[in-house]
Formats: structure tokens, sequence, C-alpha cells
């Protein structure tokens, strides 16, 4: 099945203004990353949008997962 938080974004490096890729989890779990010009990042996940919204559409997949095997019966 389908696990959103494996998805990545690009965020840009506050310092050297590279693209770095980030899984959601990350995000989520506000976890510090590090860019190749050594800065540190701390990821932030504002109101907890990201840890809901990982959670919502992973039950979205759940419940669909779930619907088609029952058609399939």
């Amino acid at each position: 099945m389908i696990d959103i938080s494996k998805q990545t974004v690009k965020i840009n490096c506050p310092e050297c203004n590279r693209q770095i890729t980030v899984a959601l989890k990350q995000v989520a779990d506000e976890a510090v990353i590090r860019c190749s010009c050594c800065k540190e990042i701390q990821l932030r996940d504002n109101n907890g949008s990201a840890k809901k919204a990982i959670r919502d559409i992973n039950g979205a997949f759940r419940d669909l997962d779930n619907t088609i095997k029952k058609i399939g019966k």
C-alpha cells in the first residue's frame, strides 16, 4: 500500500540556496537536516499540518484499499 510519508518535497537551503530533497516524514518529525554546504536546517511542521495530512491521506488510501477488496469478493 502507498505510504505518503515517504514522498519527497524540495526545499532551498537558506545559506547557499541549493535544493534539498526531504521526505514528508522528516517535515512531520521536524528533523534537522544538513545541506551539502554544511548548514543545518531545522524543519518545521507549522500547526502539525504535515503530520495531519500524512495521517488523513494514508487513511484515505487504506479506506480505498478496503473498498476495492470488498468489491472483489
